[in-house]
Order: structure tokens, then C-alpha cells, then sequence
């Protein structure tokens, strides 16, 4: 643990211990203060069970089978995957927009925009189906079937 007033610093590359309570140069490993202020420990956020329940009952629009890859089919290490992750990553799950993609396409699939971008626009597809285009827009921020045009020219 270290002291809540030590910090480390350098002059010219070379590092030194700085202490801001007394505003003078320390020993870089600072051990020899008699008044050492520990930070406190915050616990880590856990996961509710409301979260976790939604979490475990994902389902897809498109997909009927989540055990099998939608990409190339394979079935070994399948990860259901929100399409529209981030900040509408709760959105994705409620409304179904969940995508089943093993190891391998799931990391083409946050590293390639044109392969995202794909699986975004055909699940705005599904979704203008049954609600209008300004709701979407409202739930997710952007028109992606726009932006995939916009990219391809």
C-alpha cells in the first residue's frame, strides 16, 4: 500500500519520491514516514441479479439458435454479443439485437467497421420492421444503414 501523500516524480529522468502533505523530496520507496496516510480500498462493483438475469435470458430477432456461430457456424466457444455495444449495450439486450459469434469472429467483429457495420444495419432492418426509423435513431443514437453508405463510397 502506499501513502496518499506520496508521489513519484522526475528531474532530467531521473525518478524521485516527492511527499505533498510536507512538500519535501522523500526516498523514492517512502517507508520511513511516521504519519503514512493510507488510501482507502474501494470494493468493486458487482454485477446485480436483475443484470445477470437479463444477461443469461439474451435472445436475437434474427437468430432462433444462439449455439452456433452466425458468421462461419462453428459451435466451439460461441459468445452472445450485443450488437450495438457501449452505451446502448442495455438497449441491445432488451430488444433482442444479440448476435452468437465464436472467439474468432467476435474479435473480426470489434477490429473490422465493414463487418460491424454489416450486422448493424441488418439488425436496424429487423428493427424498422416493426417500429419507425426515428425511434431507432432515438434508442441508438444514428442511422447505420446511412453511415454504411456513406463508408462504402
Amino acid at each position: 500500500m502506499k501513502c496518499k501523500n506520496h508521489r513519484i516524480r522526475s528531474k532530467k529522468g531521473i525518478k524521485y519520491g516527492y511527499c505533498i502533505k510536507y512538500k519535501k523530496e522523500v526516498p523514492l520507496f517512502c517507508k520511513e514516514c511516521d504519519v503514512i496516510e493510507y488510501k482507502e480500498q474501494k470494493t468493486l462493483k458487482s454485477r446485480t441479479n436483475k443484470q445477470a438475469k437479463r444477461e443469461k435470458e439474451r435472445f436475437s430477432i434474427i437468430y432462433t439458435d444462439l449455439t452456433k456461430c452466425c458468421n462461419c457456424g462453428s459451435k466451439i466457444g460461441i459468445e452472445k454479443n450485443e450488437v450495438f455495444e457501449g452505451a446502448y449495450r442495455q438497449i441491445s439486450i432488451r430488444l433482442g439485437m444479440v448476435c452468437p459469434f465464436c472467439k474468432k469472429c467476435h474479435d473480426v467483429f470489434h477490429n473490422d467497421i465493414m463487418f460491424n457495420l454489416f450486422y448493424k444495419v441488418m439488425f436496424e432492418k429487423e428493427y424498422l420492421k416493426s417500429h419507425t426509423k426515428e425511434e431507432f435513431i432515438a434508442n441508438f443514437g444514428q442511422d447505420y444503414e446511412y453511415k454504411l453508405s456513406k463508408l462504402k463510397k
